[in-house]
């Protein structure tokens, strides 16, 4: 079984190479065409690593485990996904498990930081607990303070705690192949993707900054400049200087425009560095994607279209 992660920069096509590899007969998308964002969102997996050994410090590792909780149980139950949840509710108890696990010495505590940003019933809670009824503090319930297990402990620990999150998907099957997107970083998509193990390959996807532009215009995003042309080209330019540039065997990089526009010899390209079979049956529907290919010559102006050409000529190929 392999876990393909499949990484863009934000409407950069990553979807449509996701719906591919997902419509293939040996390949599953455990959350549909959802992202699995539980690794690279702030309070997330990268974060409780860093924070745990990278950047360790007491507080820092208490804050980070309980941030994390918070996080996966704010993500289960949002309103946005009220209708249709994301996550099986097993991810609760499977996160109290994971945690359990990457724990080697804990205690209740209460410092400085916590008490500052705890609301006022949980300060009162605390203080009459603490100075009326004179509990000790290992019976008060604070912070858990704690010191994790070794970083190669926390991996596979981690690795485990993703896979059982697979698992708990409906229709999952152990004989299939994965696919997820934006299960990592796009800037740093090998050492944000070392939770799922060696044998993981990252697709990274790039598209013309023009049609990046039009979908983020067109859809109005939230997350991204596309009301404003001149902030995307500075916006673009900065974020494009973060990547890293590295070469890695476990990198695979496709050019949306390119791969869909000659799908049938750049899928074949696609599947021999994967190291997945070619003559699979699929019911992707290239058209679909096809009609998308250069929308942007009907909905951006031309002086729209010849600000990001002069600007950000070195992306457009």
């Amino acid at each position: 079984m392999k876990t393909i992660i499949v990484l863009g920069s934000g409407n950069s096509g990553a979807g449509a190479i996701r719906d591919y590899l997902m419509t293939r007969q040996d390949f599953q998308s455990p959350f549909g065409k959802q992202e699995f964002r539980i690794i690279n969102d702030p309070d997330g997996l990268n974060d409780l690593y860093f924070n745990l050994y990278e950047n360790f410090s007491i507080n820092n590792a208490a804050n980070a485990v309980y941030n994390f909780f918070l996080f996966i149980n704010n993500s289960y139950n949002s309103r946005l996904n009220k209708k249709k949840k994301i996550y099986n509710k097993n991810i609760i108890s499977l996160t109290k498990n994971y945690i359990s696990k990457i724990i080697k010495v804990e205690y209740n505590g209460a410092p400085r930081f916590y008490l500052d940003k705890i609301n006022n019933i949980k300060k009162v809670n605390f203080y009459f607990s603490r100075f009326v009824l004179k509990k000790n503090a290992k019976n008060i319930k604070l912070l858990k303070m704690i010191v994790p297990v070794s970083k190669k402990q926390f991996l596979k620990y981690t690795q485990n705690y993703i896979f059982n999150i697979f698992k708990k998907t409906k229709n999952f099957n152990l004989k299939k192949n994965i696919v997820i997107e934006q299960g990592g970083n796009f800037w740093k998509p090998v050492s944000s993707t070392i939770f799922y193990g060696n044998d993981r390959k990252i697709i990274l996807v790039s598209r013309d900054p023009k049609a990046i532009y039009s979908s983020m215009k067109n859809r109005n995003s939230l997350s991204y400049p596309g009301n404003d042309i001149k902030i995307f080209v500075k916006w673009y330019k900065n974020i494009m200087l973060k990547k890293d540039k590295k070469q890695h065997s476990k990198v695979i990089k496709v050019e949306f425009e390119k791969f869909f526009g000659n799908f049938k010899i750049e899928s074949k390209k696609l599947c021999r560095l994967l190291k997945i079979k070619n003559d699979i049956n699929h019911k992707f529907v290239l058209e679909n994607t096809v009609k998308n290919l250069y929308k942007y010559k009907k909905s951006l102006s031309r002086k729209e279209i010849g600000y990001i050409n002069k600007h950000l000529s070195e992306y457009i190929k």
